[in-house]
């Protein structure tokens, strides 16, 4: 029996975009697997039925997914679309997870195994099927565009016989691809362009296009393009640069953003009081929450005289190449799952189980377990409770002291990393072994989150030597954590470091290794110099792939930055 993919219509607000175009459809067509399309399933992005060919036309949603094995679309199923889907089915789409959980329950339950185009690790073979950035480059395109239109000042320099007019000035925060995509379109355009981006290494991005970048004096990005919390200090400072520049800007256009969380708090109430009259400020990510605390989303909003404009699903107005563009990932995706005309989903393929968000009715996505309050499993493994045996079950008293694999957030797609309240005692640890004990002993506390053992380690096996604390986290989900010089205790208060230097060592140490590369690098089983030192060429080019980076390692000569680093600890 021949596979059958279905292609529905999308039904939530505003959504004009289709997962599949008719030249991916026909390409599916010739490798024998069946498409139903729904009727007008793509007539918002100029795709009518009778371009898709060798298709099944239905005229309900019930009807295109009935039966069906993979449903693709383009965002998250509704709750009443949920209940007609065929149990066991693979649906396809960008998910947002954290923003509906309560659809991710529902096709929990209903064994509906989901991969999220929006969960695509960073990686060379990934990017094909990396959706956040195709739609990224859509959404800065059309915020530039739209910025242009709600500035009562021209963008470009002009010389008229009336006069020279001046370009617009513009400032773009946060240089991911929306961002970057909303630069080169500025300039395009003719405007004076600022960019800033807590990643050093957004620097040549920004000024290739054209730009210039604003120096804050925050620098808090690792090897790998990872970013840290910033601390009090930093933030202070940050936010008193970016006020001065805002103060001279004529358009802001914010995409910071911070894939599967909440958009992080950039732009506060007085930065924008600060700005020039008849200013515009255009969220990209209001959302996600927004970066400008006065962002209503959905909404143009006058704070004084600044308009401030929340828009969402900006992609969508560009809805053929957009379309086009995510039809691809898409593609890529079914070539990745579908052999032989059957869905295989691999549990050793590192994107498979990166976009795995439920699975046999369990929960495999860490993050979202935790918001639901299930125990994760990872995919193609068994929860290290043992009560997951039917069903995903939620927390309680007995897994909540029981060590859990969990895995760790997709760090390597991180644009911005959000800013807690209060970083100035956000603390790195080096050993985890009284608090481990003291939660052991209080079944009424939560052991914290530890990462994975090393890679020659039987899970089962895990020691406190080889756990990352995640107690800043637990506080406040923000991702990686700055090093300093101790721990929260379990009372909130700080707790003095180890005196065995020689069980964690401080790895930001070696050039190239940030804070969030150290945590990862923890959770493989580097816990000090003499880990690393150690490496022979083979080593090191593992070592490479495992953190997902190029030939920094090499470059960088880490095992020679230990090995001098470990004679001087050790004089």
């Amino acid at each position: 029996m021949s596979l059958i993919i279905a292609l529905p219509r999308e039904r939530r607000p505003g959504e004009r975009r289709v997962a599949l175009d008719p030249s991916r459809v026909e390409r599916l067509a010739q490798a024998g697997i069946k498409v139903r399309i729904e009727a007008d399933c793509g007539h918002f992005a100029s795709f009518h039925d009778d371009h898709y060919q060798d298709v099944d036309v239905c005229n309900s949603f019930a009807d295109v997914v009935r039966d069906a094995d993979i449903v693709a679309k383009v965002v998250c199923p509704t709750l009443e679309e949920i209940t007609h889907l065929k149990p066991g089915s693979v649906l396809i789409c960008i998910m947002s997870a954290f923003q509906h959980l309560q659809e991710v329950e529902h096709l929990r339950r209903a064994d509906i195994t989901v991969l999220a185009m929006d969960h695509m690790p960073r990686t060379t073979r990934a990017q094909p099927m990396d959706a956040l950035s195709s739609q990224a480059t859509v959404a800065g395109y059309k915020a530039a565009l739209l910025a242009a239109e709600l500035s009562p000042r021209l963008f470009p320099m002009l010389t008229t016989a009336a006069g020279t007019i001046r370009p617009a000035r513009v400032l773009v925060i946060g240089a991911g691809v929306a961002g970057l995509q909303a630069i080169a379109t500025a300039r395009r355009l003719g405007a004076q362009v600022e960019a800033y981006d807590v990643r050093r290494a957004a620097k040549e991005q920004i000024e290739s296009l054209g730009a210039r970048m604003v120096d804050t004096g925050v620098e808090v990005e690792g090897a790998g393009g990872f970013a840290r919390s910033l601390r009090k200090d930093e933030r202070q400072k940050q936010h008193d640069v970016l006020a001065d520049h805002m103060a001279r800007a004529h358009v802001v256009i914010c995409a910071a953003s911070i894939p599967g969380r909440r958009a992080p708090r950039i732009i506060t109430e007085d930065m924008v009081n600060g700005m020039l009259p008849e200013s515009v400020i255009v969220d990209v990510a209001a959302g996600s929450g927004g970066n400008c605390e006065l962002t209503r989303a959905g909404e143009h909003y006058h704070h004084n005289d600044t308009l401030i404009v929340g828009p969402l699903n900006l992609p969508s107005h560009g809805a053929v190449n957009a379309s086009e563009m995510y039809s691809r990932n898409v593609h890529g995706m079914l070539e990745l799952i579908v052999r032989d005309n059957a869905v295989v989903l691999d549990n050793e393929d590192d994107i498979i189980r990166r976009c795995i968000i439920c699975h046999a009715k369990q929960i495999n996505h860490a993050p979202t377990a935790d918001l639901l309050e299930y125990v994760h499993t990872p995919f193609g493994g068994m929860a290290q409770t043992g009560a997951l045996q039917s069903g995903a079950a939620p927390k309680d008293a007995e897994s909540k002291i029981t060590l859990r694999s969990i895995e760790k957030p997709d760090d390597s797609s991180i644009d911005w990393l959000e800013e807690p309240e209060d970083l100035s005692d956000i603390l790195d640890e080096s050993t985890n072994e009284n608090r481990v004990s003291a939660v052991l002993q209080d079944d009424t506390q939560e052991l914290p989150e530890a990462v994975g053992p090393g890679p020659n380690l039987d899970e089962s096996l895990v020691t406190t030597d080889s756990l990352q604390s995640d107690s800043a986290l637990e506080a406040e989900p923000q991702g990686p954590v700055s090093a300093t010089d101790g721990v929260l205790a379990e009372d909130g208060g700080e707790q003095m470091p180890s005196e065995d230097k020689a069980t964690v060592d401080d790895l930001t140490l070696i050039d190239g290794v940030g804070p969030a590369l150290q945590e990862r690098l923890y959770a493989f089983g580097f816990n000090n110099f003499e880990d690393i030192a150690s490496l022979d060429a083979q080593g090191v080019e593992k070592l490479a792939v495992q953190l997902e980076l190029e030939d920094e390692v090499e470059k960088q000569a880490w095992p020679a930055q230990a090995s001098a680093l470990m004679q001087e600890r050790d004089k």
